[in-house]
């Protein structure tokens, strides 16, 4: 299944809008006509007003953040107008057979990275990693469910939405922070979520999340069988 947060699709195959007033920072992601046909997910980061040319943006992309400033309003397509042009290809919630899809997908990309068989989704177990983001975001807390019954991963993010795509890419970036020959992850720094979604002996995966009004968010992803055991390496 592709992962890119963009489609082959020429911008010209859709009207451009031509705004009077400004984008709203919302955390929704936004998505950039490029000059090759490619419509690329982005961040809005700021933007300024040129009486000749209108609203301009600096942007941030998704895929490799790289920054690109000066983009007219015309090239840029909101979430929901991207929605309803079927630009959008990752998903921001757990709520659909796709969105169950594109997590287990996720997954199996970095675990295929490092030779690492597939896991499969487990109903049971993302009712019990939904029922944890629920009780995390309603509270406003953070942290692991104690006593858990499986490997657990959790990301937070605020002002901005995740896709599963991009949950998983958090946690996966940890590589760069770890040691494998000494099993270890960099002083000061943390990697147990990367060896958690690599463990070779976790086969299947439950994940949930839950969104605030404010735009608070919270993904758990539970493994089984759990992983990050003391003196054992992920694979």
């Amino acid at each position: 299944m592709m992962r890119e947060s963009f489609l082959w699709r020429s911008p010209l195959l859709f009207p451009m809008t031509t705004r009077t007033e400004p984008l709203p920072f919302d955390g929704q992601p936004i998505f950039v006509a490029q000059d090759d046909g490619q419509w690329r997910e982005a961040g809005l980061r700021g933007y300024g007003y040129n009486s000749a040319t209108g609203y301009q943006y600096k942007v941030a992309y998704q895929d490799d953040g790289t920054i690109q400033a000066g983009i007219l309003s015309a090239k840029i397509k909101t979430f929901a107008e991207a929605l309803a042009e079927n630009i959008v290809e990752n998903v921001y919630d757990l709520t659909s057979s796709a969105a169950v899809d594109q997590m287990v997908a996720a997954h199996n990309e970095w675990r295929a990275r490092y030779g690492v068989g597939p896991v499969v989704w487990d109903g049971a177990i993302a009712e019990y990693a939904q029922a944890w983001a629920e009780h995390l975001s309603s509270q406003n807390l953070r942290g692991h469910r104690p006593n858990c019954d499986y490997g657990e991963n959790i990301a937070y993010a605020s002002g901005k939405m995740l896709s599963s795509a991009a949950v998983v890419d958090l946690w996966g970036n940890e590589v760069h922070d770890y040691d494998y020959a000494s099993n270890s992850c960099a002083a000061g720094k943390v990697c147990g979520h990367y060896t958690q979604v690599v463990w070779k002996n976790s086969t299947k995966i439950g994940c949930g999340m839950a969104r605030t009004a404010d735009g608070k968010e919270v993904w758990v992803c539970n493994y089984d069988p759990k992983g990050n055991f003391v003196g054992q390496k992920p694979y």
